[in-house]
């Protein structure tokens, strides 16, 4: 009788109730999004400095040989953004995981509307990082492809302006659905920000 007493005790020590855990998942919502805004700078970042020495391989490789072999520092700077781009994918998968392990919590003292926003904000953003990330590798592959077709002894002045033109124009398309998060994580910020004060006055009571 005494262990069943003990276990039962220790298990009832070991449960979070609704309000705590969802001040945690909050809590890591915040620092994936903290995590998400910082590779978005460090993509932005890499971007500007793969156009600069592109222009110093325009100006200093004549032949363009190490954008054939890989030697170039845009080859360089396409793989740090790909790993950049590695470390968003792996913080959408957390916020995913925050997504379901609040779809687990038991709302009866918490507001079913704020918890709901919250909720619908995540899936939004999960859904447009995964668009996000998928055409940015692309991007990655066609810049890639680009600066490789450069060194062909094929290549004529249409390849370079052809291909600047697509590469171009996958941005611009990438660079809209950068808006379009940035909208989503204010909404996602608000609706976190709208629960949190929830769970603050149902402390207070």
């Amino acid at each position: 009788m005494a262990v069943g007493v003990t276990v039962s005790l220790l298990l009832l020590s070991g449960c979070s109730n609704p309000v705590e855990e969802t001040e945690t998942s909050l809590s890591d919502i915040e620092a994936q999004q903290e995590a998400a805004v910082q590779s978005f700078t460090q993509l932005a970042d890499l971007e500007s400095r793969l156009q600069s020495e592109f222009h110093t391989v325009l100006e200093e490789d004549e032949d363009l040989s190490t954008l054939a072999d890989g030697s170039a520092e845009v080859h360089t700077t396409i793989e740090e953004r790909r790993e950049t781009l590695g470390a968003l994918t792996e913080t959408n998968g957390e916020l995913r995981s925050r997504h379901e392990e609040m779809t687990q919590i038991d709302s009866g003292e918490i507001s079913e509307e704020a918890l709901d926003g919250v909720l619908g904000s995540l899936e939004s953003v999960a859904g447009s990082l995964d668009e996000f990330t998928s055409a940015y590798e692309a991007q990655l592959s066609s810049e890639t492809s680009y600066f490789e077709s450069l060194a062909q002894e094929d290549a004529t002045y249409g390849t370079f302006r052809e291909g600047i033109e697509a590469v171009n124009d996958e941005m611009e398309d990438i660079q809209a659905l950068r808006v379009e998060l940035d909208e989503e994580f204010v909404a996602l910020e608000a609706a976190c920000s709208t629960l949190s004060s929830q769970l603050e006055e149902k402390s207070d009571e």
